[in-house]
């Protein structure tokens, strides 16, 4: 079992911390968790839903937080990326800074980064920053003193007019010991020897999500970054890259997926899947074609 397998298991158990995905990546988390090959990339996208789908409830009732009186401009960098069409994209600029956990995936989106790490092979910790209306339970500042933590597990904090972070966890942690990994959140950027080095993004298109992983990555391509409301829009195109765990293939697409052409190609150890709608696999297979690892 992977360290990922460990981290959906304790956030499951943790449903607390975050409502349940909506609707936004459904679809997408259902396919993709079906077909991924290995364990460590099969949470990928049942990850970034999560958090996408627990955003969305957040701000059916959210309302603007005036800003904070000393807003860490800095991160911003860490929800906007300098070029959409550059794959791989810059990792956000936000990390914990604590050797004792484990990252072992980010995620970025327009308008949002997610971290994610894992203790002992039994605990979860996330960081998350967005770039949209602020919770009305956020705070108004990064917590200074645990006396303004009401909950240990889940914390939220404006970090500038527009911009959020949440830090979460499910290890069993006083308001004090929060605090504590708060203060080590800083702009560092994360580091993962992830196998993706290069793909030629086709004029027209960009990235919508990127995720990095020691042995897998995860991008979706799209004419329109607005539709990452709908990730697998027939127009955009999904790339997968891992050590498949029995080397079998994927099974075939179904009727109802938008983006049902598969195609696969094999370099050393790893397997890039490509998958497109029927009219666009001469695309998908110059985009697939294109794929550089660093392997």
């Amino acid at each position: 079992m992977t360290d990922l397998d460990e981290l959906r298991r304790a956030l499951r158990a943790q449903e607390t911390l975050a409502p349940d995905p909506g609707d936004v990546l459904a679809a997408a988390t259902r396919r993709i968790r079906r077909r991924r090959a290995t364990g460590v990339a099969a949470v990928t996208f049942a990850v970034v839903a999560l958090g996408a789908g627990a955003v969305g409830v957040l701000e059916r009732d959210t309302a603007v937080v005036p800003p904070a009186a000393h807003p860490n401009p800095s991160s911003a960098a860490a929800t906007e990326p300098s070029d959409t069409g550059k794959v791989p994209p810059a990792a956000p600029a936000v990390s914990l800074q604590d050797s004792s956990w484990q990252l072992l995936m980010w995620a970025v989106q327009p308008q949002f980064a997610s971290l994610h790490y894992g203790q002992d092979h039994q605990y979860a910790f996330e960081i998350e920053v967005r770039e949209s209306a602020v919770p009305k339970s956020a705070l108004a500042a990064k917590p200074s003193a645990a006396g303004q933590i009401a909950q240990p597990q889940s914390v939220m904090w404006q970090d500038g007019p527009g911009r959020w972070i949440w830090a979460r966890t499910t290890k069993p942690v006083t308001a004090a010991e929060m605090l504590a990994l708060l203060g080590k959140i800083g702009t560092t950027p994360p580091v993962i020897k992830s196998p993706l080095n290069s793909v030629q993004v086709p004029d027209g298109l960009k990235v919508s999500t990127f995720t990095s992983e020691p042995e897998a990555n995860t991008l979706v391509l799209c004419p329109d970054l607005d539709v990452r409301k709908a990730p697998l829009d027939s127009r955009c195109f999904s790339l997968f890259v891992s050590i498949p765990r029995d080397g079998g293939a994927a099974d075939s697409g179904a009727a109802q997926d938008q983006l049902p052409a598969r195609q696969y190609r094999k370099l050393g150890a790893y397997t890039i899947e490509i998958n497109s709608s029927h009219a666009n696999e001469a695309a998908a297979l110059a985009l697939l074609n294109s794929v550089q690892l660093d392997r």
